[in-house]
């Protein structure tokens, strides 16, 4: 399996109001057993951000809780379609190598 990434959102306005999606971390699901995944978040005071980083680790948090193993094949999919529009976005989940650098992605 490669690993699976997508890029973290969030929904912000210009100075007309017209609103636009800013990329702030990434997702990653690696190859490997149990709870192979990793989120990386820009490092910023924008409340969005850190609101975006408390969220990530809540779902890490819930998932050692709940004594899980491993990891399905669709996690990072499920979490991008149950996202509200109104709250930002995760891009389409992508495929890559895993010796593949995902640094550039944030």
């Amino acid at each position: 399996m490669k690993l699976r990434y997508m890029v973290d959102c969030v929904l912000r306005h210009d100075e007309k109001g017209q609103p636009w999606y800013e990329p702030v971390g990434v997702l990653v699901q690696g190859p490997g057993p149990g709870l192979d995944i990793e989120m990386f978040y820009i490092d910023s005071n924008d409340p969005a951000v850190l609101a975006r980083k408390d969220e990530a680790n809540l779902v890490l948090n819930r998932l050692v809780e709940a004594d899980v193993t491993s990891l399905p094949e669709d996690f990072l999919e499920y979490h991008r379609r149950t996202r509200s529009p109104y709250n930002g976005m995760f891009s389409e989940t992508s495929s890559a190598p895993p010796n593949n650098s995902l640094k550039f992605l944030i």
